[in-house]
């Protein structure tokens, strides 16, 4: 029977890491060192060997809170292709959720499709959580567009919490938005401000991927088309405050389910 060892990665084991995500999401190496040197300040990587080999492998973010309540982010969940059917994946999940709430963390994830969530139910017990609302719209060619820029992480957290300081909602730190923009960045986009408003985006061929769209007192509808004209595409996917059909599997229950919460994936 093959034996396995689940446990905290170290710092001898990071081309491990960046080699098994390529490997299963085809990421660039370099982008993933990036990735996992910001997450060396708010998380960490949890993972499954056969001996000597990383064989699956999650990482945890902590640098979010709700209310009172410290949060943790389970993200990149991966296995080796030739260690599948082993439920390897499952064990290093139940590993992390058993540090974080040993630690009094709220544990939550956003599976990458629709039919992942019947698995993290079983995996970890997960509940679904409403968090926000998915809205799609089109290019206008004759729109009002307004004022548009590029913020770092310290410029893009401030305005959020001015944004949704009377919403209720998960207060993503300056490391974790760290993170969203090294990964909005890699695929060509960014943290922007857009006149009072501001949106995570990137491009994912003809249509703009936007993790949040948090308006100001801008109309919405000018904030997307600013976004539009801007990276020259036809489409935006994107996610703002409002109740919807998009959801959080979150293994302990949050204080409430209206919250809003910026996603990675």
């Amino acid at each position: 029977m093959t034996e396995f060892t689940i446990r905290i990665t170290e710092m001898a084991d990071r081309e491990s890491i960046v080699s098994l995500w390529h490997e299963v999401f085809g990421d660039d190496e370099g982008y993933v060192r990036g990735f996992l040197d910001l997450l060396s300040s708010c998380g960490y990587t949890a993972a499954a060997f056969c001996g000597e080999e990383l064989c699956s492998m999650t990482t945890v973010i902590r640098d979010l809170s709700m209310e009172t309540a410290p949060c943790s982010y389970l993200y990149a969940v991966a296995t080796r292709e030739s260690y599948r059917g082993h439920h390897l994946a499952s064990r290093v999940l139940d590993f992390c959720v058993e540090n974080e709430q040993k630690n009094g963390r709220l544990v939550f994830t956003a599976p990458a499709e629709a039919g992942l969530f019947a698995w993290y139910d079983r995996t970890i017990g997960a509940e679904h959580i409403v968090s926000c609302r998915r809205e799609h719209a089109d290019y206008l060619p004759d729109a009002t567009l307004l004022s548009i820029e590029k913020i770092d992480a310290d410029t893009y957290f401030g305005l959020r919490e001015q944004i949704l300081s009377s919403h209720p909602h998960v207060i993503a730190g300056k490391d974790y938005l760290r993170l969203t923009d090294c990964l909005c960045s890699y695929y060509g986009g960014g943290l922007y401000r857009i006149g009072a408003s501001i949106a995570a985006v990137y491009p994912e061929e003809d249509t703009l991927r936007c993790q949040e769209l948090l308006t100001g007192p801008d109309k919405e509808e000018d904030v997307i088309q600013t976004l539009l004209h801007t990276f020259r595409i036809r489409s935006i996917d994107y996610r703002t405050i409002g109740t919807g059909n998009d959801y959080i599997a979150a293994v302990s229950p949050f204080p409430r389910s209206d919250w809003f919460g910026l996603i990675l994936d």
